[in-house]
C-alpha cells in the first residue's frame, strides 16, 4: 500500500527544503507553500505561524522516540542515543533554527519547553496522574534545560566528546528523583 504524505509533512519537507538555502528567519509562508504547491490559506488550516511549524518539525520526532521508552527493550538510553543522533542528523538544518531564531520563538526557548512538557506528559501518563508534584517539575526542567543547552551549543561548538560519552553523561545527568520514571530494572 501507498502511503501518502500529509499535508503537514509537505509543509515541513518544504520549510526545511528552503532552510538549506537560506535564513530561517527570512523564509516566508508564501515560498513555503509555493514550494510544495500548495496556498497559504492550506498552510493556515495546519498551522499559526511558521514557528508553529517549526515547533511541529521539532517535536513530533522528539515526542516519538520518547514514547518508545514504553517498550520493554527500548530504554531511557536509547532515547538519549536517538535524540543524540536526531541532533547529529538534523545539525544544519537545527543550527540554522538555533543562530536565526530569537526572544520568545528562539529555537533554545521552544526546544526546552517542548523537552520539559514531552518529559512531563511522558511521567503523567506512565504514572496515570494528571499532574506532577512541584518537586518532580522542577527537576524535569532543570534536567531538561541542561541537556537542551548542552545539545545546542554542540550544535555551534562542536566538541571532542563522542555521541556514546554525551549519551553516557546525559543518562548520568538523570536526577535522582525521576529514575523511578525512566529507569527500568
Amino acid at each position: 500500500m501507498i502511503i501518502r504524505p500529509t499535508t503537514k509533512f509537505l509543509l515541513a519537507e518544504s520549510f526545511k527544503e528552503l532552510s538549506q538555502k537560506k535564513s530561517v528567519d527570512k523564509i516566508t509562508i508564501k515560498e513555503i507553500t509555493q514550494n510544495c504547491e500548495l496556498t497559504p490559506q492550506t498552510f493556515y488550516n495546519h498551522f499559526r505561524d511558521k514557528y508553529d511549524l517549526i515547533a511541529w518539525i521539532y517535536s513530533t520526532p522528539i515526542a516519538d522516540i520518547v514514547n518508545k521508552i514504553d517498550n520493554d527493550r527500548y530504554t531511557l538510553q536509547n532515547s538519549i542515543a536517538d535524540i543524540v543522533k536526531y541532533f547529529c542528523t538534523n545539525k544544519d538544518f537545527l543550527k540554522n533554527l538555533l543562530m536565526n531564531t530569537s526572544g520568545q520563538t528562539s529555537f533554545i526557548n521552544y526546544v526546552a519547553k517542548s523537552h520539559i512538557k514531552i518529559l512531563s506528559d511522558y511521567i503523567k501518563r506512565t504514572q496515570q496522574i494528571e499532574t506532577l508534584s512541584r518537586d518532580t517539575e522542577i527537576f524535569v526542567k532543570i534536567y531538561c534545560y541542561g541537556t537542551v543547552c548542552t545539545l545546542c551549543e554542540l550544535l555551534i561548538k562542536p566538541s571532542s566528546i563522542s555521541n556514546d560519552e554525551l549519551v553516557k553523561f546525559f543518562v548520568d545527568a538523570l536526577p535522582d528523583p525521576l529514575q523511578k520514571y525512566f529507569m527500568k530494572n
